[in-house]
C-alpha cells in the first residue's frame, strides 16, 4: 500500500506573515540563530506577537550543522517554557534543530503520559533545504551527520515570505538552489518514486533550471525568488515521500568531516553521482525523462544522462561552484586516509536505501576517488 503525505499548510507571498495575526496561541518558543537576531529579521515575527500580547521566548543558540549538545540545551529551555506554539526561523540549521528538539521532547513527554503537542510553524529564510515541508532533520553528533525522519517533525504551517530571502548573498543562493535541484533529482529516480512525487520533482527541476542563475545574478528579481521558494517546497514534499539517495549520503559524511556547505557539496557531487547511478537501466531512463522535460531530445538513455550531467556542470560554473572536491579545498591526505570510514557512513545513511543503484564497497571507493 502506498502513502503520500501532504502537510503542512503553506502560506506564501508578500503578506504571508499575516497568518500569525489570526492563530490562537498564548506562548511562543521561537528557535533561530544569532544572525537572525542581530540583523533584526526575527523582529518581523516578534513584533506581530507583541502586538497581540503573546508571550514569546527566543532561543538563538543554534550554529550551522546543529549538534546534539545544542539540541539538548534547547530541549531544556523548550520544556521549561512550555509553549503552545513553536516557530522555527532561519535556514536549514535552525529548522532542523527545532524539529529535533520537538521530536525528542515529545518522546520524553509521551513516556511520562503527556500528549499535548504544540503547534509547529516553520519560516525559512533560504530557498534550499525544503525543511519547512519535510519530516527530515539532520543532527551532528561526534563529528557525524545523522539524518532523522519522523512524521512528528512535519510542521503544521510553513510560511514562505519573499522578503526574508531578498538580501541573501549570491553564494548562498547558488548553494541552496543546487540543494533544491539535488532533492528533486534524487526523489525522481528513487526506489519509492510515484506519480505524486514525480510531478512535484519535475516541477522543481524545471523551475531551478529556469530561474536559479538569474536569481544568482540579480537577487532582487521578485518572481524568481518566489518561484524558487515554491520549488524548494515542491522538492521537499517530493523527497519527504520518495526519499533521497547517495548524493545526500556522501554529502552528509563529507560535510561533517570537512565542514563544507551542504548545498555546495551536493552540487559538486551531483554530475558524477548521476553517471554512477545511470548504470542502473531504470535510473538512466528516468534521467532521460528529466532532460526531455527540460526541452532536450536525446535519442538514447545514456545520451540523456550525459546531457543532464553537463547541464548541471554548466550552471555550477556560472555560479562559481567548484568542479571537484579538490577544488573545494578538501585535504587530499585526510580524504583518502578516511575513505573507508566515509564508506561505512554512506552505507549506513538512511538516504542510501532509496538510491536506485546498489553498489559494492569497491564501486563506492572508485566513485569517491573520481569525485576528488
Amino acid at each position: 500500500m502506498g502513502l503520500f503525505q501532504i502537510k503542512p499548510d503553506i502560506h506564501y507571498g508578500a503578506n504571508s506573515l499575516d497568518i500569525l495575526r489570526t492563530l490562537e496561541m498564548e506562548k511562543v518558543f521561537l528557535v533561530t540563530d544569532e544572525n537572525m537576531v542581530k540583523l533584526k529579521v526575527v523582529d518581523r515575527i516578534t513584533n506581530i506577537l507583541k502586538s497581540r500580547g503573546i508571550d514569546a521566548k527566543i532561543y538563538s543558540d543554534v550554529k550551522p550543522d546543529p549538534t546534539d549538545e545544542e539540541i539538548i540545551k534547547g530541549m531544556l529551555e523548550l520544556s521549561a517554557f512550555d509553549p503552545d506554539c513553536i516557530i522555527a526561523l532561519g535556514g536549514g540549521s535552525p529548522i532542523d534543530a527545532c524539529k529535533s528538539m520537538i521530536y525528542f521532547t515529545n518522546q520524553i513527554k509521551r513516556a511520562m503520559g503527556e500528549h499535548r503537542k504544540p503547534k509547529f510553524i516553520a519560516v525559512p529564510t533560504t530557498s534550499g533545504t525544503g525543511s519547512e515541508v519535510t519530516s527530515y532533520a539532520v543532527v551532528t553528533t561526534q563529528g557525524k551527520k545523522i539524518p532523522l525522519s519522523d512524521s512528528e517533525m512535519l510542521p503544521d504551517i510553513a510560511i514562505l515570505n519573499p522578503e526574508f530571502i531578498k538580501t541573501l548573498p549570491p553564494s548562498i543562493i547558488a548553494d541552496t538552489g543546487m540543494d533544491v535541484l539535488t532533492h528533486a533529482i534524487e526523489a525522481y529516480v528513487s526506489k519509492s518514486r510515484n506519480l505524486f512525487t514525480n510531478t512535484l520533482a519535475i516541477g522543481a527541476i524545471k523551475t531551478v533550471f529556469a530561474d536559479l542563475v538569474s536569481n544568482f545574478e540579480n537577487p532582487q528579481l521578485e518572481r524568481e525568488r518566489i518561484d524558487l521558494q515554491i520549488a524548494s517546497c515542491m522538492a521537499g514534499v517530493a523527497f519527504s515521500n520518495a526519499g533521497l539517495g547517495i548524493n545526500h549520503s556522501i554529502a552528509h559524511s563529507l560535510g561533517a568531516r570537512f565542514h563544507k556547505p551542504h548545498g555546495r557539496l551536493n552540487a559538486v557531487i551531483m554530475p558524477k553521482v548521476i553517471e554512477f547511478n545511470a548504470q542502473n537501466k531504470n535510473a538512466a531512463k528516468y534521467y532521460k525523462e528529466i532532460v526531455e522535460a527540460l526541452g532536450f531530445a536525446p535519442k538514447e538513455d545514456m545520451e540523456g544522462v550525459e546531457i543532464l550531467a553537463k547541464a548541471i556542470k554548466m550552471r555550477a560554473v556560472k555560479m562559481g561552484i567548484p568542479n571537484s572536491l579538490r577544488e573545494l579545498g578538501i585535504s587530499e591526505d585526510q580524504y583518502f586516509s578516511e575513505m573507508e570510514s566515509v564508506i561505512d557512513q554512506i552505507e549506513n545513511d538512511m538516504c542510501t536505501g532509496e538510491n536506485p543503484r546498489r553498489f559494492s564497497r569497491i564501486e563506492m571507493k572508485q566513485l569517491l576517488a573520481d569525485l576528488y
